[in-house]
């Protein structure tokens, strides 16, 4: 295999120097065979690079249990082709076209991206360049059978599961619902464990309490949700109070994919047939008692939606986190269904009880503030872009991984003269010794390797610079109607102290904790506002 790959590309003028090479792997499920296979695919392109001295290693990049027919839930693809764009890669190396991606399209365009960068891909199992000028003829034919054969393989699929819906087999994923177990057969039969937990939930309803009420309860009782979390969510509650299986009927084909290519399932109005199957398993609630909580349910449908809405078209909720106690926020509307309400944010240790001496924050004077902020970014362009990379190249992180890679790299530097010293000497050296220090030797490189790999993803300076630019120019582009952007791609965490200051920190390397001093805080601004007659000075700033 080695030599295949070297011979292939041996007419490349590019050989000339030390090409920097790296490889992409990536299976498509999460099964332990191919989990193995995912293992065994990350160490032989390792130890592949590692060996030619014509090559750099310049690390793997391998997505696990991902699917080929999108790139866009592959990080790691997408952090190899950002390092490619930036000219640090020459090569990448990946076991055969339908691994890198099944879309033609995708495959077309990001080869043609790749060579506008200089950087060529190898596919193994087809013994192909993508500088062959046949590639594009070849790619389309064998991208596109790959592609056919997703679909085919979808349809297969979709068309057994539809049969045995059409012919009432109920498929129930037990891992996800509460109170069912199958045994060895596939049978389905009741966990009594669980199965009381979903009747004290539907005891607790019908007594008067609520869902967020009840998820409080079970929590704080210690209760393990059905995938042994600590903490239950209100939408868990009542997913498990809609929940017709319950009552040992089930409803099919509730949801589709509209398309092999599209992962996300949607609601099923109607698109196919639905099936309503009668006593499939065993019965946990009976028919009477989902009925009551239906009814309950719907009555109180309008109020209930707006309490659990929580910002999805902007994700402050989980954006902003509480200078005081750590806490993220959450969304509360007050007097909703009124003409008095008001869209809050409210620090989570003070969702039931006031545990945290922080105050809550109107939502529309936050986007005032998030407004004005973004603006002051586009006001200061180019002072944002030099503080990014002087805030990168000084990361503390970044400095004890590089310090981390250099003394690696002297120690294996040391190793390997050491060894070259033993094997020049004319006395007598244990073969195991020099074995020993060989085994030693292979392990650094694959250390250092691994060191200058993460350098080269999560700190490629270059790329998160031109990434950053191309936030700010996207934010232009919205004219300062920011309804439908999404924040994220430009602030990594929100820190509220009270109603005093507010603290944005720009998306470009991980926070490990909240940073409550004004050290480093930059475009500052003040924005009074009233409550409840009182006037507030809030101050805001970005963090860098």
């Amino acid at each position: 295999m080695n030599d295949k790959i070297v011979n292939v590309l041996d007419n490349n003028t590019n050989l000339l120097k030390k090409r920097n090479v790296c490889a992409y792997a990536r299976v498509s499920s999460e099964k332990d065979t191919q989990i193995e296979s995912f293992d065994a695919q990350v160490s032989y392109y390792t130890n592949l690079i590692l060996d030619n001295t014509e090559w750099n290693f310049i690390g793997v990049y391998a997505d696990e249990g991902k699917s080929g027919t999108s790139i866009q839930r592959r990080d790691q693809f997408q952090m190899m082709i950002d390092l490619a764009k930036t000219k640090h890669i020459d090569l990448i190396l990946t076991k055969s076209i339908s691994r890198f991606a099944r879309n033609v399209i995708d495959t077309l365009s990001i080869l043609q991206e790749l060579r506008k960068h200089g950087t060529e891909v190898f596919f193994e199992k087809e013994n192909i360049s993508s500088f062959d000028p046949k590639i594009e003829f070849v790619i389309t034919v064998l991208a596109g059978m790959a592609e056919e054969e997703s679909r085919t393989i979808s349809e297969n699929v979709k068309w057994s599961v539809r049969k045995k819906f059409k012919n009432g087999e109920v498929i129930i994923n037990t891992n996800n619902v509460m109170g069912y177990e199958k045994d060895k057969s596939g049978s389905i039969f009741i966990n009594e464990e669980q199965a009381k937990i979903v009747r004290k939930i539907y005891e607790l309803y019908l007594s008067g309490m609520g869902a967020p009420s009840i998820a409080k309860h079970l929590t704080n009782h210690k209760i393990k949700t059905v995938r042994n979390n600590d903490v239950w969510r209100v939408s868990s509650v009542i997913g498990i109070l809609r929940n017709e299986k319950y009552t040992g009927n089930a409803y099919l084909q509730k949801t589709l994919r509209p398309d092999f290519k599209v992962k996300k399932s949607i609601k099923n109005d109607y698109i196919i047939p639905k099936y309503y199957v009668e006593n499939s398993h065993p019965k946990i609630i009976d028919q009477e008692t989902y009925d009551k909580v239906q009814h309950r349910l719907d009555s109180k449908m309008v109020n209930r939606l707006t309490d659990m809405k929580s910002f999805p078209e902007t994700q402050y909720a989980s954006l902003c986190h509480c200078g005081l106690c750590g806490h993220t926020f959450h969304h509360k509307i007050n007097n909703s269904n009124t003409q008095f309400a008001r869209r809050m944010l409210i620090c989570s240790s003070n969702k039931n009880s006031k545990t945290c001496q922080s105050e809550t924050f109107f939502s529309d004077t936050f986007d005032i503030i998030l407004a004005k902020q973004i603006n002051l970014l586009l006001e200061n362009k180019n002072e944002v872009l030099l503080l990014a990379q002087n805030a990168l190249e000084t990361d503390i992180q970044y400095i004890n991984l590089i310090k981390e890679t250099k003394a690696t790299e002297a120690k294996l530097s040391a190793l390997q003269q050491k060894y070259s010293d033993m094997t020049s000497s004319n006395d007598a050296i244990s073969h195991m010794a020099l074995k020993k220090l060989n085994t030693e030797i292979n392990q650094l490189k694959i250390d250092y390797a691994s060191l200058r790999n993460k350098i080269l993803t999560q700190y490629n300076f270059e790329s998160k610079i031109i990434n950053l630019k191309k936030v700010l120019k996207e934010l232009e582009e919205y004219n300062g109607h920011y309804k439908n952007l999404d924040i994220k791609t430009v602030f990594s965490k929100v820190v509220i102290i009270k109603r005093d200051y507010i603290y944005f920190y720009i998306n470009l390397r991980s926070i490990d904790s909240i940073e409550l001093s004004n050290k480093g805080i930059l475009f500052l601004d003040t924005i009074v506002h009233t409550i409840r007659k009182t006037d507030y000075h809030t101050t805001f700033g970005v963090i860098f």
